[in-house]
């Protein structure tokens, strides 16, 4: 007979390795500027980064995460941080566009994918010992 894996059996590290690779994903779409916000939509563009990063206050570091990648990370965070309190709450997709936010945020989400992709993306099933 199977037993339904529970989710305190992930160890952190596991947690960690899959949250850094979403990070990675979301970097690769902010990284798309004008074209995420038509592809998510302006509400999702800032919704779905803030499932994953605090809205507010310091950025808890990842196991999984090496000094560099933070800094790279809390720097997107900052710029949507700043594109979102720079914006209506309510705005059309057009809208988002025309502030600029998109094209300002894309390099700086690119470079942070970019220094993510140096280690690549981790496995989301087995833990990777702390100097993968």
């Amino acid at each position: 007979m199977f037993q339904k894996r529970r989710t305190d059996d992930i160890s952190l590290r596991l947690l960690d390795q899959r949250i850094r690779n979403r990070f990675i994903e979301l970097f690769d779409v902010l990284s798309e500027g004008d074209e995420a916000v038509r592809h998510l939509g302006w509400a999702e563009y800032f919704n779905w980064f803030f499932d994953w990063f605090p809205d507010e206050g310091p950025m808890q570091p990842l196991s999984a995460m090496t000094d560099r990648e933070t800094e790279a990370a809390e720097s997107v965070l900052a710029a949507m941080r700043d594109a979102y309190n720079a914006t209506p709450r309510f705005m059309t997709d057009d809208g988002l566009i025309s502030t600029g936010w998109p094209k300002r945020i894309q390099p700086i989400a690119k470079q942070a994918a970019d220094v993510f992709l140096v280690r690549g993306r981790f496995d989301e099933d087995i833990a990777e010992p702390d100097n993968a």
